[in-house]
């Protein structure tokens, strides 16, 4: 290299270092320019967390540009610490809307990822609610998480439904439930699987055999097939499962043909199929082969059966009893007799009150909104115990309608007059699993997210900061 070659390089190298720095931003401009986009994206950020309101917008929708308000902060302090918007933002002089910066970041948007999780999709939305107080251990919330289990298994999510957390206790529901869908469904790869990778002893406590004699019932299979099944296994619990699977079917096709309803070869309800509608049973008959030697052990089915028929119940019939001659009676259209029914026939205890109950549902199903309305607060006023109950029923009414769609708006559920999430969340699944439902306009679910978990002051913090920093990062697209 020549001597003026060099004396030339150092020159340059003396001067950038003499230079005076044009600013410490990480993308090389000026002090004066990354000021100004300091500002710029602040004040963008603090319009997002400011002017979108959680309720006006979907959680989805809100998430999106808050993340993107929390990833302009992180850029102001990153590329442009020297800025008088930096300076000011790490002095805590500068909040996102009402949050303080850390708060905003670590909590906020962290709860914000929980709820925009609860109002993606109706499992998702009942287990949010489910989930509300994980100390609860009762019969409410163990209805809940058995009907989300429930769905899970009819869309064939087995994994998910096998790991969905339960305490040991609950362990044998929660396989009967998985157990049940995949055999009233028709898997026999899943039955199969569940039976060799289950113990036996869970098997048993699961009722596998009960389930397996009902699925055989409700699916038409040939009923020497049927009377097989129970002979090889002879319990009593799977005998009343036959049966019981045997007086469903039937009930579900009479009702069909009392309403005129078209069907082909299988019929759709909530909890089950009926296939093979051609094969029709003399229910006594049945009865009489699966019992033969103990007919008093049908009698409490062969009871509803008779009642469903049209035989008027003793008054100290069981609930049972009662209920199904209430549903016969509207199914025939005898729409007042059923107001009457409790009254005329002095009706007491358990009776009575499922007896309520089911008036309430009738009404509802028949579209009668008025008396469905009265009948419910007449047997628990809002607010008041037996209210969830009776709100339910009255909601699982208008789901049995036959000729009247349960059509889900945004408001839909977040709407009824239910103060317990579980109860919600039983709700939400028994609309899952109707063939009579739809929906139209946004999806209800950020609605039942906002009511039950408005608000975002006073939350705790996170129990991982690594799930606190993922729900606070904005992925790069």
């Amino acid at each position: 290299m020549s001597i003026r070659i060099r004396l030339l390089s150092l020159s340059l190298a003396a001067a950038s270092i003499l230079a005076p720095l044009e600013g410490a931003n990480l993308d090389g401009s000026s002090a004066a320019v990354g000021n100004d986009e300091a500002a710029r994206l602040y004040e963008r950020a603090n319009d997002y967390v400011t002017n979108m309101q959680e309720g006006s917008y979907s959680y989805a929708y809100l998430q999106f540009y808050w993340k993107r308000a929390q990833s302009n902060i992180d850029r102001i302090l990153l590329v442009y610490p020297d800025s008088l918007t930096a300076k000011k933002l790490a002095r805590g002089e500068l909040k996102l809307g009402p949050y303080a910066l850390d708060y905003f970041k670590e909590r906020v948007l962290y709860n914000l990822e929980e709820k925009q999780l609860g109002a993606f999709e109706d499992v998702n939305c009942a287990i949010f609610l489910f989930s509300r107080d994980t100390t609860r251990s009762d019969a409410i919330r163990d209805r809940a998480r058995l009907e989300i289990v429930e769905v899970l298994a009819h869309r064939q999510r087995w994994a998910e439904a096998l790991r969905f957390p339960v305490p040991d206790n609950r362990r044998a529901q929660l396989l009967s439930t998985i157990f049940r869908v995949a055999a009233f469904d028709d898997h026999p790869e899943t039955v199969e699987k569940l039976t060799k990778t289950t113990p036996r002893l869970e098997r048993e406590a699961a009722g596998f055999n009960s389930i397996l004699a009902e699925a055989m019932a409700l699916q038409g299979k040939p009923r020497s097939e049927l009377y097989a099944f129970v002979a090889a296994h002879p319990q009593a619990d799977v005998r009343k499962a036959a049966l019981r699977g045997v007086i469903e079917r039937e009930l579900l096709i009479r009702r069909m043909e009392r309403f005129h309803i078209a069907i082909d070869q299988s019929i759709k309800s909530s909890h089950f199929i009926v296939q093979n509608v051609s094969l029709r049973d003399q229910v006594p008959a049945v009865a009489a082969d699966l019992f033969s030697g103990d007919p008093a052990a049908a009698a409490p089915l062969l009871s509803v059966w008779d009642a469903s028929t049209g035989t008027v119940p003793e008054s100290g019939a069981s609930a049972e009893a009662h209920v199904a001659y209430l549903q016969y009676l509207f199914d025939s259209g005898k729409i007042g007799a059923i107001g009457t029914y409790i009254r005329d026939n002095g009706l007491a205890g358990a009776a009575r009150r499922a007896c309520e109950l089911k008036v309430i549902g009738l009404y509802a199903e028949a579209g009668l909104t008025a008396e469905a309305e009265r009948a419910r607060k007449a047997f628990a006023p809002d607010s008041s115990a037996g209210a969830d109950e009776a709100a339910l029923t009255e909601f699982q009414g208008r789901l049995d309608s036959p000729d009247i769609r349960v059509v889900a708006y945004a408001n839909t559920f977040a709407e009824l007059p239910i103060a317990d999430p579980c109860v919600l969340a039983t709700a939400i699944m028994e609309w899952s699993m109707s063939p009579n439902r739809s929906q139209r306009g946004a999806t209800p679910w950020d609605a039942v997210v906002l009511r039950f978990a408005g608000g975002f002051d006073n939350l705790p913090k996170p129990k991982s900061s690594a799930v606190s920093k993922a729900a606070s990062t904005l992925m790069p697209y």
